[in-house]
């Protein structure tokens, strides 16, 4: 007699609505996700009112939760024994089983919002830029500061870029188009590269470059900061970057600055995603609104996300797989699920797409 097969559990999820939430999701600069997935805990940021969430992975239990003095930043970062959130105005370096604050950084001590990047970390450095244009290195154990540079002299100089850690060098950029690789050790200043325009975006590494998002995209050597490419779309802007694999993904948005009478097109509002590889364009097209990007390295596909649905796209060809209604932040997809966080305030676990 002829055995029979065990039958494949089905997969399934849980959403839990968290308490108190005015809206969850907050556009972002970067590619990293909301909810973040570490081990058996889902860690959420939530915009406002500024909170940090963990809950039970399997579950969604609420394990603990942060309130901010402030607005919340788009995501949440684990990195050693450190969970870093932050708001608008102040750097916090938790406890990620306990919710505890270890030690907090503020640039400025008086009221208003001083923080719209994210940190970066490596080797007990914690990498932050403020709104007064000065790039911060923090001791990941104390947030001591260790040194601080600014980034350049003059008006609208703001560093709200998310910078890019390579071995012993820190790439920061700044709404003056000002891109400054430092050495993390001591702040010296190893190369300075002019870009077209302000870069609010997070810097993305491709190979041997740093990928930067101004009124162009640029790909600038790591080790010289000399720009090794430079794709300008005429009468658009960057509005979204995404690096995967060998290929640069890009959400591009019409330029409305450029062209006044474009906001009487409905089509003005969609945005065109574009693929390139080795320098040159391979794949194009056209989506509802200008989603912001994440690349899963588990899937090997794009992630867009607007104001009312997920997308998912395949960055080989740009073709459509599937899609989800519905607005949530950039998310997970980890064993087979992915963990979301809709604008309301439901975190959730569903079989991904």
């Amino acid at each position: 007699m002829a055995a029979h097969k065990k039958p494949i559990p089905r997969r399934t999820g849980w959403a839990k609505k968290l308490p108190g939430v005015k809206n969850a999701v907050l556009p972002p600069q970067t590619t990293r996700p909301n909810p973040l997935v570490v081990g058996e805990v889902v860690f959420a940021s939530v915009f406002a009112p500024g909170a940090v969430w963990a809950v039970e992975r399997k579950t969604g239990r609420p394990l603990w939760m942060n309130q901010l003095d402030s607005f919340a930043a788009p995501s949440v970062s684990l990195q050693g024994r450190n969970l870093y959130a932050n708001s608008s105005r102040t750097l916090y370096a938790l406890d990620p089983d306990t919710g505890n604050v270890r030690w907090e950084f503020s640039p400025i001590s008086e009221p208003g919002e001083w923080i719209y990047s994210s940190p970066s970390v490596r080797a007990g450095r914690v990498f932050i830029g403020d709104r007064r244009g000065y790039f911060h290195c923090l001791a990941a154990k104390t947030g001591r500061k260790l040194w601080f540079r600014l980034s350049s002299k003059g008006d609208n100089n703001q560093v709200n870029s998310t910078a890019l850690v390579m071995s012993d060098r820190v790439i920061s950029a700044n709404n003056k188009g000002a891109v400054v690789c430092y050495s993390t050790a001591t702040g010296q200043t190893i190369w300075r590269q002019k870009v077209d325009g302000a870069c609010t975006h997070e810097l993305l590494h491709l190979r041997s470059t740093v990928i930067v998002a101004a009124n162009s995209l640029y790909a600038i050597d790591l080790k010289a900061g000399a720009v090794c490419n430079k794709w300008s779309f005429p009468g658009k802007k960057i509005a979204s970057v995404a690096v995967i694999g060998s290929r640069v993904a890009i959400i591009l948005g019409t330029d409305f600055q450029a062209q006044a009478s474009a906001w009487n097109r409905p089509s003005a509002f969609n945005g065109d995603l574009v693929i390139l590889e080795q320098d040159r364009e391979i794949a194009r097209r056209t989506l509802n609104g200008t989603p912001s990007l994440r690349a899963s390295t588990e899937t090997d596909r794009l992630y867009a996300v607007t104001h009312s649905e997920m997308n998912v796209i395949d960055p080989s060809d740009a073709s459509m797989l599937t899609s989800r209604r519905g607005q949530i932040a950039l998310p997970t997809i980890s064993g087979g699920q992915l963990y979301g966080i809709s604008v309301d305030g439901v975190l959730f676990s569903e079989p991904a797409p």
